[in-house]
């Protein structure tokens, strides 16, 4: 029986194993190594907003970069220096409560100072006395501005140390008179610190209350009732009679001790 099959032909090439390519993966690999293409630019805007919108993001671009320069640093808000004292007091005046309380301060203060200077306690001297201690015998007698001052002035240098300086504001007659009615004739000193221990309040000792008829001025001369006074806080005083200086002071004449009920 005879070879049916075909026989081989040595002029046929030989089949060999092809490797099977993905086209897919070679386009992406295509498109990888493509150089990437630039963003779209934005559409111009169409609305005020948009167009603010797009100021906005230039803005932050240009911080971005010049952030990126070493411009931020730069640009950063400086601290603001403390302001002194007198300008931050000075603030404060334009709060109206704060200018009702400093008007009220200034307007205590010059009636205080109105108070001193015509019913004040210091005397009025226009010697220039009252440097403290016991006043001389013969010590030139300190005037005050009126009767009222004077006794005032008697009051508050008896409560205070030392007691001596009231007998500056008699003349020599009247330290004669104020030391026998306190029991140390001829020796005002003594007088005065006899009375200065019986003062209990020092305070309402020196501000006494004068009644409407308490002084009594007849031209050149006057009279002060002490019986017609309130006087707390120590003992009541007695009648004292002032005379006028040429200077136009006053200074106390005569002293006599009285009763509490005026004649």
């Amino acid at each position: 029986m005879a070879d049916q099959r075909e026989p081989r032909s040595d002029n046929l090439p030989e089949i060999v194993d092809a490797e099977v390519v993905d086209v897919a993966e070679t386009d992406r690999a295509a498109e990888t190594d493509r150089a990437p293409e630039p963003p779209p630019r934005p559409q111009a805007p169409k609305t005020a907003e948009d167009a603010e919108y797009q100021e906005f993001l230039e803005f932050k671009r240009f911080k971005e970069w010049q952030a990126a320069q070493g411009g931020g640093a730069a640009s950063a808000p400086q601290p603001q220096p403390e302001k002194p004292w007198w300008k931050k007091a000075l603030g404060t005046l334009r709060y109206k409560w704060v200018r009702r309380i400093l008007y009220v301060l200034i307007a205590l203060l010059l009636l205080n100072l109105a108070y001193d200077h015509y019913f004040g306690d210091s005397g009025g001297s226009s010697s220039g006395g009252g440097t403290g201690g016991s006043a001389p015998v013969d010590a030139v007698p300190m005037t005050a501005q009126n009767p009222q001052q004077a006794i005032r002035s008697v009051h508050n240098y008896l409560r205070a140390e030392p007691p001596e300086q009231a007998c500056a504001l008699f003349d020599a007659q009247g330290k004669a008179g104020f030391g026998s009615a306190h029991g140390a004739p001829g020796d005002c000193a003594a007088a005065a610190r006899a009375v200065h221990a019986q003062i209990t309040d020092p305070n309402a000792y020196a501000n006494p209350g004068f009644g409407h008829d308490a002084i009594v001025e007849a031209g050149s001369e006057a009279q002060v009732l002490g019986c017609r006074m309130q006087v707390t806080g120590g003992p009541q005083l007695g009648t004292f009679k002032l005379t006028r200086t040429p200077q136009g002071g006053w200074t106390i004449s005569a002293y006599a001790r009285t009763s509490s009920a005026c004649p």
